[in-house]
């Protein structure tokens, strides 16, 4: 029940953007490889209309950091446009 709870968030975070909106970046750990999985849970994510790229590394899971990324490019993409319609 463990995993239920992040792949809902996830799924959930994929809904915040059209299809093909956002281009995800994955990294790999640099160095060699040190246990089961050599990727490192970073996830970059850029809004392509806007340009605007945002990253979280802050959880133990990509799929974990991708949701918290996502949702901080919505409130960056969010805070564009009101600032573009107050001008």
């Amino acid at each position: 029940m463990a995993w239920d709870f992040p792949k809902r968030i996830y799924d959930d975070s994929r809904r915040l953007f059209p299809k093909g909106a956002v281009e995800v970046l994955l990294t790999r750990a640099k160095g060699p490889p040190a246990g089961v999985s050599d990727l490192d849970p970073t996830v970059r994510l850029v809004h392509k209309p806007t340009g605007i790229k945002v990253s979280c590394n802050q959880y133990p899971t990509q799929i974990e950091n991708y949701a918290a990324a996502a949702i901080r490019l919505k409130i960056a993409c969010d805070k564009r446009t009101n600032l573009t319609r107050q001008k």
